[in-house]
């Protein structure tokens, strides 16, 4: 990402947290589910970047402790195997196109890679296990 994008991101996510704390008033509140997921895409996204979950955490107005917990939590969740399904795809056209489309990989968590060959797409999924 970049630093503009980081910032104005990290902006709007700690005010989402500050308004929901500020509806709970003096009573114990839980973040709504949606936020935190993308809390966490948010700081797995930075700290891939290099940054530490503290700097993260403090650029998001939280603690450092529940941001590693929740991070943790959603690395243990896709730990597990999941169900893949090959679709065929219909082709309208009756050449083959003058080069082969993309790939586009979709993960469970919302993530999109584009632009891959089939052999790096291979070796990624390879790597990521």
């Amino acid at each position: 990402m970049d630093d503009k994008r980081i910032i104005e991101q990290g902006q709007q996510l700690s005010e989402e947290l500050a308004e929901q704390r500020q509806r709970a008033g003096r009573q114990r509140w839980r973040c709504p589910v949606d936020l935190r997921t993308r809390i966490v895409a948010y700081a797995v996204a930075c700290s891939a970047d290099g940054e530490s979950h503290r700097r993260i955490a403090d650029r998001l107005g939280m603690r450092q402790r529940t941001l590693s917990r929740w991070i943790r939590t959603w690395r243990q969740a896709g730990a597990g195997v999941r169900q893949v399904a090959i679709v065929p795809v219909e082709h309208r056209h009756t050449a083959p196109p003058a080069s082969p489309a993309p790939l586009r990989l979709l993960t469970p968590r919302g993530f999109v890679v584009e632009g891959l060959d089939p052999e790096l797409l291979v070796s990624l999924l390879q790597v990521l296990g």
